[in-house]
């Protein structure tokens, strides 16, 4: 009789008992599967793309669907280009990075584009996603702050601080300035590891393009009373 009752409470506590929301997502694993690559010379263009497949079919099809809209654009934009009126081939040149966090419950995607078609020197710019493997839908700002305008002043304040300090010789106050002001389109390209958020902030945007792209890791502590206290829950 004990021994029956035994295996009743155990029977009840491993099938029974109540399942958290944690245990309850089913996260896939690894967050990157494959590579895309999409390689292509004509007589008047150079396309070298490459691109990841996501675990997650839905962050794969938002990244897919960029990439072809870019590329399509890329080719209606010159279409009758052959080196006639101009000697150099025109180019698109993609490239990527991809940051887990959480423990595997976000990736971090970004694309980093460079077109060149024609001038003084191509022009590249970063493409970012953050992507919840759960479903596969993208997190945005709204999404990781519970307030995007009060995290807005708070990352424009934190990323002039740094690129004060960081860009030395090319520092402009007027650029910096402009390209900080706390609005969205200014702070969209980012993405989350595990040390911070980090932003990318394309040549000409906070400095002139002989700087470079513009990198800027802000910690979770210095933003911890603007973070959703869901989003540092699954940070922890």
């Amino acid at each position: 009789m004990r021994l029956g009752t035994a295996l009743l409470i155990l029977f009840l506590f491993m099938f029974c008992s109540p399942v958290s929301a944690a245990q309850r997502l089913k996260i896939c694993a690894p967050a990157v599967l494959s590579e895309i690559h999409i390689p292509q010379e004509t007589a008047g263009y150079s396309i070298d793309i490459k691109y990841p497949v996501l675990c997650a079919s839905k962050a794969s099809r938002a990244i897919r669907d960029y990439v072809t809209s870019s590329l399509s654009s890329f080719k209606m934009e010159f279409p009758e280009h052959d080196l006639t009126a101009y000697r150099h081939k025109h180019q698109m040149i993609t490239g990527y990075e991809v940051w887990v966090a959480g423990r595997g419950r976000l990736a971090s995607v970004k694309l980093q584009e460079m077109i060149y078609t024609g001038g003084a020197h191509p022009n590249n710019w970063p493409v970012t996603w953050i992507f919840d493997m759960a479903d596969g839908h993208v997190l945005d700002l709204d999404d990781i702050f519970i307030s995007k305008r009060d995290a807005l002043i708070e990352l424009a304040l934190i990323v002039r601080e740094v690129l004060t300090e960081s860009l030395g010789d090319m520092y402009l106050l007027d650029m910096l300035e402009d390209g900080t002001i706390p609005a969205a389109r200014n702070f969209n390209d980012f993405v989350l590891n595990d040390e911070g958020v980090v932003f990318f902030f394309a040549p000409y945007q906070v400095a002139p393009y002989a700087a470079g792209q513009q990198v800027v890791t802000v910690p979770y502590d210095r933003l911890d009373e603007l973070l959703k206290p869901e989003i540092k829950t699954i940070l922890k």
